[in-house]
């Protein structure tokens, strides 16, 4: 059974004065069980509303949505029992210790009491917030807050854990410590679908991506199958001065350029040749999601 199923989903937001919002337009996914699965778009692209429309925040205006075979509408209690969501906003109980918080959400979601404890000493562990337990939730830097949203929506152990930009804001070092607790929660069984403006996390994180763009899927696969369909008969070098002139059909996408390939050894050498000490480095290999994002979203 499949951990999440959405058919034909659509969400028109009604405006008094001006014309209604199509944030979400016959959307349709599917998530494997045991995967990590990107949700990729612009600003804008109706990611964070699919996100409300899963977690049964909102209803759709058309289309079903399904949680290991159970609908959202008709069975919202124990669809949300079988999912952890952590929002882009960072809402956090302010007046209350960092403890106090957990020992909540964990009542909230069920957990008997005999187990609550070791969850919360487990959650504060895996997210490095042991030594802040008894700080005040008010008193926290935006990372740690953040850390304490993803500690609140994993007591449960949810099936699905469903993140919102959960590295937003975040320094390097807690950004790895977050992509290892995901890898450690995907290995023992959670089924991951998150959202990112960092591609590179995507690329190193998702087995699939889900790529929206003014509501509507406009991409989705298997991340290795996206990247070779991109990456047919093409080039691709980085230079250390890019300001340079370039043979022509050498065409720049973000940080790096492309060329198309006829003859991989004649082009190599073209290409070396041309830029010479001035290439950074150069590779026919998978295109990158970052040049694939770009080249999809124009």
């Amino acid at each position: 059974m499949n951990p999440l199923s959405i058919q034909h989903v659509s969400k028109t937001y009604k405006t008094p004065k001006k014309e209604d919002l199509l944030a979400v337009d016959d959307v349709s996914l599917v998530i494997a069980p045991g995967s990590i699965h990107g949700l990729l778009g612009p600003n804008g692209a109706g990611k964070s509303t699919l996100i409300s429309l899963i977690a049964g925040i909102n209803t759709p205006t058309h289309g079903s949505i399904t949680l290991f075979g159970l609908d959202v509408i008709k069975n919202p209690e124990a669809a949300k029992g079988l999912i952890g969501v952590v929002p882009q906003e960072v809402v956090v109980e302010m007046a209350f210790t960092v403890q106090e918080v957990l020992y909540y959400f964990s009542g909230m979601y069920g957990v008997p009491q005999a187990q609550r404890q070791a969850r919360i000493d487990q959650a504060l562990d895996d997210l490095q917030l042991t030594e802040k337990k008894h700080e005040k939730a008010k008193n926290l830097s935006g990372g740690m807050k953040r850390r304490l949203m993803i500690a609140k929506a994993i007591l449960h152990q949810p099936k699905l854990l469903i993140l919102d930009e959960p590295t937003a804001g975040v320094d390097v070092a807690l950004r790895q410590k977050i992509w290892e607790l995901v890898r450690r929660l995907n290995a023992s069984g959670t089924t991951i679908l998150f959202t990112t403006h960092y591609l590179e996390e995507a690329e190193q994180l998702c087995d699939a991506i889900t790529l929206v763009n003014h509501g509507k899927v406009i991409k989705e696969g298997k991340l290795k199958d996206i990247q070779q369909e991109f990456s047919k008969n093409i080039i691709h070098f980085e230079l250390f001065n890019k300001s340079v002139s370039h043979p022509s059909d050498v065409v720049a996408t973000g940080s790096e350029f492309e060329f198309p390939m006829t003859n991989l050894a004649q082009d190599m050498n073209m290409i070396t040749t041309h830029y010479g000490d001035n290439l950074k480095n150069i590779r026919s290999e998978a295109a990158s999601l970052e040049q694939i994002f770009l080249t999809l979203t124009k």
